[in-house]
């Protein structure tokens, strides 16, 4: 990636493992950073040993004042972020502005977090990528695991890949489960932990077990809400009888890939980037 000159980080935590990946990896890097919080939302427990201060999702002016005021150069939005009814937020003044824009742009996932981008970027910030900070977490192409799908699956990577690829304008969501050419499940609001429960508990037994699949959409914003894997994934395919999953190359994460794929091969579960 091409070197750039960060004056300070601003790292915006949602929840999950996502955001401690990036303040190490800035560490690593001696890059300076800010950690801002969002109440109700960062998973607390991942950032004891760092100071750190917690906003509401909707304090948006209190949030840029907080990252002028620290200097800050770039941005680094990572973690799930759960949608909050717009009619319990009590906006504040660049709240409001930003509100309108969403609904001038549109309140789809894409729309909503390309608005997002943008008007922290008209605020006089550049936001990267997470993985502009932590490089190794971008999944990488074919065999991840020792375990490999079997030629059934590889059929049904092909078939689930094409459709999630078919889907993708209408914006529905970035993970599918499908088994034996039929799909299960499309990931909604729920995210993909809440699809792989619901699917694992109408799979057929007797067949070769479903499979998982993860893809950007065509007009993804590469800066935010890429595809990501991590451990607890591979915990709740195993948990719910599931026996692989296929991740888009290059525009995908897998968080602690040498922990996720131990662990992985430790229950048979295979990881292949597509």
């Amino acid at each position: 990636m091409e070197n750039i000159e960060i004056k300070k980080l601003g790292i915006i935590a949602g929840s999950e493992s996502l955001p401690r990946h990036v303040v190490d990896a800035a560490k690593k890097q001696n890059i300076e950073f800010v950690l801002i919080g969002l109440t109700g939302q960062t998973s607390e427990e991942l950032y004891k040993d760092i100071e750190y201060q917690t906003f509401q999702l909707h304090s948006i002016s209190k949030i840029i004042k907080k990252l002028n005021d620290e200097g800050v150069s770039h941005v680094v939005f990572a973690g799930r972020v759960k949608r909050t009814s717009i009619s319990k937020l009590l906006l504040d003044v660049k709240g409001a502005k930003l509100f309108a824009s969403i609904m001038r742009n549109g309140i789809n996932d894409n729309s909503l977090l390309t608005t997002i981008v943008n008007f922290f970027e008209n605020e006089g910030f550049t936001v990267l990528p997470a993985e502009y900070i932590a490089q190794d977490i971008v999944v990488r192409s074919g065999h991840i695991t020792k375990t490999k799908p079997s030629k059934e699956a590889w059929e049904d990577i092909k078939k689930g890949t094409k459709i999630l690829k078919g889907i993708a304008e209408f914006d529905v969501g970035q993970a599918l489960v499908i088994q034996e050419g039929l799909v299960l499940g499309v990931e909604a609001a729920e995210g993909t932990d809440r699809l792989i429960e619901r699917c694992g508990g109408i799979q057929q037994k007797e067949e070769h077990g479903a499979i998982l699949i993860k893809v950007s959409k065509p007009d993804q914003d590469k800066r935010v809400d890429l595809p990501c894997i991590g451990i607890n994934t591979v915990k709740e395919l195993h948990k719910n009888g599931l026996i692989g999953v296929a991740i888009e190359a290059g525009s995908a994460l897998i968080i602690d890939e040498k922990a996720t794929v131990e662990e992985a091969d430790r229950l048979g579960i295979f990881i292949f980037g597509i």
